[in-house]
């Protein structure tokens, strides 16, 4: 399958991507009254592995914005700037992979970077989820600076563990997809 051009197979994956991405998102496990842990980025992971930085934007773009409009939140103002992290994430760990491609490493530090951009991009991606949250209390008045900033290193935490396990187990489903031709 071509990488550069978007073929119908590439576009009936992609939306499959973001319907999973909807689909685990309503799947959250809580923790306390201000954390849950979220495996929807999983999807994004995978899309940008497989398919690059344009297809994990718009699966992690979309995959958000149509989970903050069917979840209890629906259209607000800011739904475009909760959609964005996971866009952002989407497009920074495809081009990595990418950029990873190119070049020739041995397999242990070929691992290590891709580990580290998953990381990276996840520590972004829950950066940018904290200024949403930020803006958004600001704009509708519920701010509270423990809610936005005191749980700030635990939020960076699980980013931190849940984009490692991410990229872990994305690299042995990939390679299982390609090996069976469905990618």
């Amino acid at each position: 399958m071509k990488k550069t051009a978007f073929s119908t197979k590439r576009l009936v994956l992609d939306a499959m991507l973001i319907a999973l991405y909807v689909l685990l998102g309503f799947l959250k496990i809580p923790i306390g009254n201000m954390l849950r842990v979220n495996m929807a980025s999983f999807a994004v992971v995978i899309c940008a592995v497989s398919f690059g930085p344009i297809d994990g934007l718009i699966v992690g773009f979309m995959g958000e914005f149509l989970s903050q409009i069917l979840g209890p939140y629906g259209m607000t103002p800011t739904t475009a700037l909760w959609a964005l992290p996971e866009g952002v994430r989407g497009l920074l760990l495809g081009l990595a992979v990418v950029l990873m491609a190119r070049r020739k490493w041995r397999p242990a530090v070929s691992l290590a970077l891709y580990l580290f951009a998953c990381v990276f991009t996840g520590i972004i991606a829950s950066l940018l989820n904290t200024f949403a949250l930020y803006v958004d209390s600001k704009m509708f008045g519920y701010y509270s600076y423990y809610m936005v900033f005191g749980v700030l290193l635990i939020r960076l935490t699980m980013a931190f563990l849940m984009s490692g396990a991410f990229g872990f187990i994305t690299r042995f489903i990939v390679s299982a997809l390609r090996r069976s031709k469905f990618l």
